[in-house]
C-alpha cells in the first residue's frame, strides 16, 4: 500500500476523533448550560415565591374551604328540607326581597300583601375564632312556629357585640360562680381576705345566680337584678346564663314573630325607623301593623323565599 494511502486514513481517522470530541463537549457545555437554566428558573421562582407568597399553595387552600364550605351548606339544606318534610302544603308563599326590603305573600299565585321590611346588615364580628356574618339567609324556608308577644334571648355575640362599642370587656356568669359588682372580676369568698376582717358587711356586693335568677348580695341581704336589662360591673358585660329573667327581653321582637329555624325569623321591632334599610343582625324586621297582618294571614308551615 502506498505510503501517502495510509497517511490519509490516520488524518481521516483523526480528524474523525476531533469531531467526535467538539461533538462531547458541546453536548455537556448544552447539558450544563441547561442545568444552570434550569437552577437560575429554580431561583426566580424562589424569589417570586418569597416576594409575593405561596400563590399556588393559597389558591389550593382557599379551593379546599370553599369546598368544605359548600358541603357544608349542602348538609344544612339537606337538613332543613328533612325537618320541613312534616309541615303540611299551604300553598302560601312569603317572598322577602332583601334588595327591595318588601314582603309579599301570594296565595295560590294570587299577591295578596305587601309590606316593607328591614334585613341582614352584612357586618361581621369575630367571636370565639370564628367570625359571624350578619345578613338574612337567602334560600327557601317554611314558618315552624308562630308567636305572640315573643321574648328576644340575646345570643353571645350580643353582649360581645355591645362591649365592644362602649370599650368594655365580657365576663361570663355561671351558676356557682359570683362577680365582684364594682370590678368586673372574680369575686373572692366571704372567708377570704378582707371579707374575714369585715365579715362581709362593709365589703362590695357580689354578683351570683340564685335559684333561676340574678341576684345582687351585699352579704345581709340580697336583690334580684331587673329582667331584661344589661348588667354592668365596673367597666365590663356581663353575660348571664340562658334561662335566668335577665337574659329575656320583652318588646324587642314586637308583639308577633314567624319563627324559620336556626335563629332566624320575621317579627316587629321596637326600632321602626330601621323599616326599609339593611341594619338588622339577619332577621327580616317589620312594622307593627305590619306584622299583625302578616301574623293572622299566616300558617305554619307557609313556603318562605328569601332572595
Amino acid at each position: 500500500m502506498p505510503r501517502w494511502v495510509g497517511l490519509l486514513g490516520s488524518w481521516a481517522l483523526f480528524v474523525l476523533g476531533i469531531g467526535l470530541a467538539s461533538f462531547a463537549i458541546a453536548g455537556e457545555y448544552i447539558n450544563t448550560r441547561d442545568t444552570k437554566r434550569l437552577e437560575r428558573v429554580a431561583m426566580i421562582d424562589q424569589m417570586i415565591a418569597e416576594k409575593h407568597g405561596d400563590k399556588a399553595g393559597q389558591l389550593r387552600d382557599t379551593e379546599q374551604k370553599k369546598t368544605a364550605e359548600l358541603s357544608q351548606l349542602q348538609g344544612k339544606v339537606a337538613d332543613v328540607a328533612k325537618q320541613t318534610d312534616d309541615l303540611p302544603d299551604t300553598g302560601q308563599t312569603i317572598v322577602v326581597s332583601t334588595e327591595e326590603h318588601k314582603i309579599y305573600v301570594r296565595n295560590h299565585g294570587e299577591k295578596i300583601f305587601e309590606a316593607g321590611c328591614a334585613t341582614g346588615k352584612g357586618t361581621t364580628l369575630a367571636v370565639d375564632g370564628r367570625t359571624i356574618v350578619f345578613d338574612t339567609p337567602i334560600g327557601k324556608f317554611h314558618v315552624r312556629s308562630m308567636d305572640k308577644d315573643p321574648l328576644w334571648v340575646p345570643p353571645d355575640w350580643h353582649y360581645v357585640e355591645m362591649a365592644r362599642k362602649e370599650g368594655m370587656r365580657v365576663v361570663r356568669l355561671n351558676p356557682g360562680s359570683s362577680i365582684d359588682a364594682s370590678t368586673g372580676d372574680p369575686a373572692k369568698k366571704r372567708d377570704e381576705g378582707v371579707w374575714s376582717w369585715f365579715g362581709g358587711k362593709d365589703s362590695g356586693p357580689v354578683l351570683k345566680v340564685k335559684g333561676n335568677t340574678v341576684v345582687k348580695d351585699y352579704g345581709d341581704h340580697v336583690e334580684e337584678l331587673p329582667p331584661g336589662k344589661v348588667i354592668v360591673a365596673g367597666g365590663a358585660v356581663v353575660i348571664p346564663p340562658v334561662g335566668t329573667p335577665q337574659r329575656q327581653f320583652k318588646n324587642v321582637l314586637g308583639h308577633f314573630r314567624l319563627e324559620l329555624g336556626d335563629g332566624y325569623g320575621i317579627h316587629g321591632t321596637d326600632e321602626p325607623d330601621s323599616i326599609g334599610r339593611s341594619v338588622s343582625h339577619g332577621c327580616v324586621r317589620m312594622g307593627d301593623a305590619d306584622i299583625e297582618k302578616l301574623y293572622s294571614i299566616s300558617h305554619v308551615g307557609d313556603e318562605v323565599i328569601i332572595y
